[in-house]
């Protein structure tokens, strides 16, 4: 969502500033670093894939116009992968791209600003929207990072999650572009992968094994999220360490595979495989647990991350989108920012004029698809027209 590269003012000064210029790329980096001077299509391709089934899993939610069918939670489960895919590609593009302070120091402070400017747009519009009243004592608590439970704002998250990362990627982009410190850096990630992921299967385990033998079983593994040290958004850092080291996975599988056919069929039968896992595992917590549309921890589920994983390798390869869809993909890909600040507000305005005019209470599938597409090019298009806009571009350029 937000693809260029931001530093933190740990490492501002002008000493810095000389052994950025003065310092070449590593040999393994340099060719990266010039595939980055031009989008690349499959970046877009997964970006607009990612902000796509953010927007429908939010919308089956908000608008409740989706019937609780297992067709309709199969098409939804698949939905879990969108957020996965965005800390992958701002991983991907962050990790391989040249690193300056200054730049990164801005970066921050104007995500930051940016951030606050759409929370303040938002609060009011949105309960005007779901008809509530402002609660103003929790607003300083909203505005600083926190929930605010009367009206749906909690999909600012995302934004505080990246914040997160990005106040720590100065020290993650010395330590990757170090040959010997690339490897510790993935063998910490490993780690904490281990120590974020296994907690989530110990709890399906539990879950699954108490179900079926009708007896109270314990989860010996929750223990260990003591360890964790990076607390909520530890996931998020995997997944987005995991997108920076893209080259070194397909790298990887290249060597274990005859021909690019036989990884790409394979990681397209890893991700199928993935898939039906997460639907069987979302089922069983519809009938135990009574969840639809989505996975409990879902993000956190080491199957996620393998669907996320061999997605994202797919996306990567891709070098050329067909003509007569490059246009939409390079505009959803580039404004995917703005497109996720403006989202809920266009659900639940498309949700009222619906409702209002009395068109349906349920939708097929495909009518709620269309409208989910119809949400994402109307954000796309606001998003294009506000970054041309004098002052308004502030609010749309990450």
């Amino acid at each position: 969502m937000i693809t260029r590269v931001i530093s933190s003012g740990v490492f501002t000064g002008k000493r810095l500033q000389m052994n950025d210029q003065r310092r070449a790329a590593p040999p393994e980096h340099a060719a990266r670093q010039r595939v980055h001077k031009d989008r690349i299509a499959g970046l877009d391709l997964a970006k607009s894939l990612a902000i796509f089934l953010v927007i429908f899993v939010h919308y089956i939610f908000y608008t409740g116009f989706v019937s609780d069918t297992a067709l309709n939670n199969l098409a939804s489960t698949f939905s879990v992968v969108g957020v996965p895919l965005f800390f992958a590609v701002n991983g991907y593009l962050l990790m391989n791209s040249r690193f300056s302070a200054d730049k990164h120091l801005h970066k921050i402070l104007r995500m930051v600003f940016i951030l606050l400017a759409w929370k303040i747009i938002s609060l009011p519009i949105l309960s005007a929207l779901m008809r509530k009243r402002i609660d103003w004592k929790s607003v300083p608590q909203y505005l600083l990072g926190g929930s605010y439970d009367v009206v749906p704002l909690g999909y600012f998250w995302f934004i505080n999650a990246l914040l997160a990362i990005y106040i720590v990627f100065p020290i993650l982009k010395t330590v990757y572009d170090d040959p010997n410190g690339k490897r510790y850096l993935a063998y910490v990630t490993i780690v904490l992968g281990a120590l974020i992921f296994a907690v989530t299967l110990g709890d399906n385990a539990k879950d699954i094994l108490s179900s079926y033998s009708g007896h109270q079983v314990p989860q010996v593994l929750a223990s260990i999220s003591q360890y964790n040290m990076l607390g909520d958004y530890g996931y998020a850092l995997v997944y987005f360490v995991a997108g920076g080291y893209g080259h070194d996975i397909a790298a990887w599988l290249s060597r274990h595979f005859s021909s690019a056919r036989a990884k790409n069929i394979c990681l397209a039968l890893v991700a199928l495989l993935a898939w039906g896992l997460l639907f069987t595992l979302q089922r069983f917590q519809a009938r135990t647990k009574g969840i639809s549309f989505d996975i409990e921890s879902g993000y956190q589920n080491v199957v996620t991350l393998i669907l996320a994983i061999a997605l994202f390798q797919l996306f990567i390869q891709v070098r050329k989108v067909p003509s007569g869809l490059s246009a939409i993909v390079t505009a959803i890909g580039s404004n995917t920012l703005g497109i996720y600040y403006l989202h809920l507000m266009l659900i639940l305005v498309i949700r009222d004029l619906i409702l209002h005019f009395h068109l349906f209470y349920k939708a097929p599938m495909l009518i709620n698809l269309a409208l989910v597409a119809a949400i994402v090019l109307i954000a796309a298009f606001i998003s294009w027209v506000g970054g041309k806009t004098p002052f308004f571009r502030h609010l749309f350029i990450g």
